[in-house]
Formats: structure tokens, C-alpha cells, sequence
């Protein structure tokens, strides 16, 4: 396929993940994703498993890490980097909402249903939070939403018209 650009990866194999990234990683980028892949698929199986996926040290602090490993399970390099690509400085609001949406619908029924937001309150918040106030909060926002008892992506994203996804960045290193 090609000569090699970069451990393993050949210029062909660079392209289509650029491509599957929707552009928003250049070459240099998709190499330093490739090398972190590699080192995360411990046994070399071509897909990180559960366990090497919360290895990640940014990811296993998340209250809701089990759930993105949920999202994508047993990823290969190219899922990794399309998982990874919404969280590109370089992605748009679109593609943010649109990963946000997939990890709140719990269910994957296309809605973000009241026992969606539940679950992923209590990920977020533990036991901080009561049955009573959880089912508080989850009300309050439907409410805001239109009043519906579910969320579809439309409604999603207009609920968070306003919200800042400024901080929703993680920066790529690469080698110089």
C-alpha cells in the first residue's frame, strides 16, 4: 500500500485516517496518535481493549470513562482516532454535540431519555446527589428543552446553543 510514512503506517493508510477524521488532523497529528495507539495496545492485537483504554491516565479520572469505553468498545486505529477527533481544537460545534449526544444516550435509541440523564448523573455526581434531586435537575432541564420528556439531537443541540465547548480540547503532541 505503499511506502511507509511513519511506523507502520504507509502515506495511503495516513490519508484515509485524515480522511475518517474529517480533516481535522494532519499528518504529523495522525503519526503521535498512531505511536499512543500502539503503546496502548499492549498485546499488539490492532484494537485497545477495555482495560488498555482506561490505562489512559486522563481517562480513568473521568467520572464518566466507563461509558466512553461503552461508546467504543475494543476500538481500532481508526475509531480511536475518530473518537478522538471531536476533542481536536480543529473540530466543529457540530461534531462536538454530535460525540456528546452519542455518550448521554445511554440507551443508543436515539433520544436522551430521563433514565439516560440519570445514569449519567449519577457518574457525574456519585452519591452527591438524592434520587429526589437528580429527578429535580432532569426536569429542570427537560423544562428548559421544550418541556418534551426526551431529547432527540435537534433539541440537544439547541439546548446547548449557548454553551461554551471552548474547553472540550485535548492537544495532540507530536515530534518535531
Amino acid at each position: 500500500m505503499g511506502q511507509a510514512a511513519s511506523g507502520g503506517l504507509t502515506q495511503g493508510d495516513v490519508d484515509e485516517v485524515i480522511a475518517a477524521s474529517k480533516g481535522v488532523f494532519n499528518q504529523a497529528e495522525i503519526e503521535s496518535l498512531y505511536k499512543r495507539f500502539r503503546a496502548l495496545d499492549r498485546g499488539h492485537k490492532g484494537y485497545i481493549s477495555p482495560e488498555e483504554f482506561l490505562s489512559i491516565p486522563e481517562l480513568s479520572i473521568n467520572p464518566v470513562a466507563q461509558r466512553l469505553v461503552r461508546c467504543c468498545e475494543c476500538p481500532n486505529f481508526t475509531t480511536f482516532v475518530k473518537m478522538v477527533a471531536p476533542f481536536s481544537p480543529r473540530a466543529s460545534r457540530e461534531d462536538k454535540l454530535v460525540f456528546m449526544f452519542t455518550v448521554y444516550d445511554v440507551d443508543g435509541d436515539g433520544f436522551i431519555s430521563r433514565e439516560d440523564m440519570s445514569m449519567m448523573l449519577k457518574q457525574l455526581a456519585g452519591s452527591s446527589l438524592s434520587e429526589e434531586d437528580r429527578q429535580d435537575i432532569i426536569s429542570r432541564v427537560l423544562a428548559q428543552a421544550g418541556g418534551a420528556e426526551r431529547l432527540d439531537f435537534p433539541a440537544f443541540k439547541s439546548a446547548l446553543s449557548s454553551a461554551d465547548l471552548g474547553n472540550m480540547v485535548v492537544e495532540i503532541p507530536v515530534d518535531l
